[in-house]
């Protein structure tokens, strides 16, 4: 079964079971010819095929700028813009960006609300396959790649990636899933209930993943749950309060036990041809892109087009529009990437390092542009030929939700705390030898922290990392517009948690440190 071409055609959609998780969030039918019952193989595949394509596709929930509310391009907002990697200067003029540059968000910020709602309308997408796949009966198989329980444990984990997300951010949320009551109000669960949740349902399903050498191209692979696994376990003391170093490192090793060699080129990863790295190779878990098939205003189309510089000549990325002017590089990221390192996919020219200015970001302004995501192939990568290029701003890049070099780092950083039966050394030293920068003979963690800046940068992991490591609150790591002043400033330790939005106040509550909140 060729998966993309479902997630591509996904329509259909069903005039039962697809409720929200609190009243001001429903799931409706788009379809307007509203289906009661799916009749064929294909549209069974289809109703999955819409919850993978809900991580990369418009729809399904009223906004102002459907493009705005692609899933993947909701979380980096959340997760990059308020740290030291990226920044969206007031060139753009976008209502709520300012706080998020700044960590000065309140409940009232749309893009809290936008990502929330998104979360949970693609944990509705999925429990509704749930409930909807038996029905099939002998259209689908019960067992192979194509069957029963393979998809549903795909669903389950797809669904257990975006509460892992609602974990890390907001820390509390609605509690949903195949077996919830449609249309009724659901349990709000802390943050603890949310991981014990998550994490019983990922060990289970896990096991009945696919493994990465016979899956698909675009599904889930048992190596992609196990880390989405190692993440909950590698945040458990932020979520819980108790720490899980080593069955974090143990869902990284059986990782590794399959897929252990890292892209031989960094920068490969990230141009139009890295599907050949996704599912059994370096990159773990994707969310796929094609400019002609899949598109979206979200992901590294986003990221690229949508991150350069209007002003600036952009042959050489292969995109034939014209640039956005979104985000720029913050300079403490600028500043952590040296000249010699390979990671360093950063356009300079006329612009500067420091950012100084937020206003217009012209072709000398203040900020240097990444060029991390491009629209070349490995084959061309420099568009030297000419012939590349798009007369729209889609991105056929693949984006990259979790690399084999993640793990790798992941790993050293257990060790640190203590996780045994591997060397974190090793694994340190194969992701900053890819770089060009060489082995150690040591490493603190300090040292972990600042190789995942470098080697996951715009990739959507920084926030988190942050908080994990006591760097994002407070005044132990200061850098430039933290706090809304260009030197940076102290903000208070409750911004660890992003503020429920005001619209789900009433019903799930609200995180300390904001205006009414309290611990549930």
């Amino acid at each position: 079964m060729n998966f993309t071409k479902y997630i591509i055609l996904g329509s259909v959609a069903l005039t039962m079971g697809l409720s929200s998780c609190v009243d001001d969030l429903n799931v409706k039918p788009e379809d307007p010819d509203q289906k009661t019952e799916l009749t064929t193989a294909e549209e069974y595949y289809d109703l999955l095929a819409r919850a993978y394509g809900g991580l990369v596709l418009e729809g399904g929930l009223a906004l102002d700028d459907g493009g705005k509310g692609v899933y993947t391009r909701q979380l980096w907002n959340l997760q990059e813009l308020c740290t030291d990697e990226a920044i969206i200067g007031s060139n753009w003029n976008d209502p709520g960006i300012d706080e998020l540059d700044f960590s000065t968000w309140s409940s009232d910020n749309h893009w809290l609300y936008e990502c929330f709602c998104r979360f949970n309308y693609q944990i509705a997408l999925c429990n509704e396959f749930l409930r909807t796949i038996d029905k099939a009966g002998a259209l689908i198989p019960e067992d192979g790649l194509d069957g029963k329980a393979v998809m549903k444990a795909e669903a389950r984990v797809l669904r257990d990636l975006s509460y892992y997300h609602m974990i890390d951010i907001y820390g509390r949320g609605p509690w949903t899933d195949e077996h919830s009551v449609v249309g009724a109000i659901p349990p709000t669960y802390n943050r603890k209930q949310l991981f014990d949740a998550v994490v019983a349902d990922l060990e289970d399903a896990v096991p009945q993943l696919t493994p990465a050498a016979q899956q698909r191209y675009g599904r889930i692979s048992r190596e992609a749950g196990h880390m989405l696994l190692a993440k909950m376990y590698l945040n458990a003391e932020v979520y819980t309060g108790e720490a899980m170093w080593q069955k974090a490192a143990d869902q990284c090793l059986e990782i590794t036990k399959t897929i252990n060699r890292l892209a031989p080129e960094y920068k490969y990863l990230f141009c139009a041809t890295n599907d050949k790295y996704v599912g059994n190779g370096e990159i773990l878990w994707a969310v796929p892109q094609d400019a002609s098939t899949l598109t979206t205003y979200g992901g590294t189309t986003y990221l690229s087009g949508g991150c350069y510089n209007a002003e600036v000549d952009l042959g050489f990325t292969g995109c034939g529009a014209g640039g956005w002017g979104g985000a720029r590089v913050r300079t403490e990221l600028s500043k952590a990437l040296s000249s010699t390192d390979k990671r360093r996919l950063i356009y300079e020219g006329d612009l500067k390092e420091e950012i100084k200015e937020l206003g217009s970001w012209t072709k000398d302004g203040d900020g240097y542009m990444c060029v991390k995501y491009v629209y070349t192939t490995e084959q061309d990568y420099l568009n030297t030929s000419g012939t590349a290029g798009s007369v729209n701003i889609f991105n056929s890049t693949d984006y990259p939700l979790f690399r084999l070099a993640d793990t790798y780092l992941m790993l050293a950083e257990c060790a640190k705390h203590g996780a045994t039966g591997f060397d974190g050394l090793k694994y340190f030293n194969d992701v900053r030898i890819r770089a060009g920068l060489g082995g150690v003979g040591s490493y603190t963690l300090d040292d972990v922290l600042k190789e995942r800046l470098c080697e996951l940068y715009w990739e959507g992991h920084r926030r988190s990392d942050l908080i994990r490591f006591g760097k994002f609150a407070g005044s132990t790591y200061i850098w430039s517009w933290k706090g809304g002043t260009n030197e940076g400033a102290t903000i208070p330790e409750y911004r660890n948690l992003m503020a429920i939005p005001g619209q789900f106040v009433s019903t799930l509550g609200q995180n300390p440190g904001y205006p009414g909140g309290s611990a549930i």
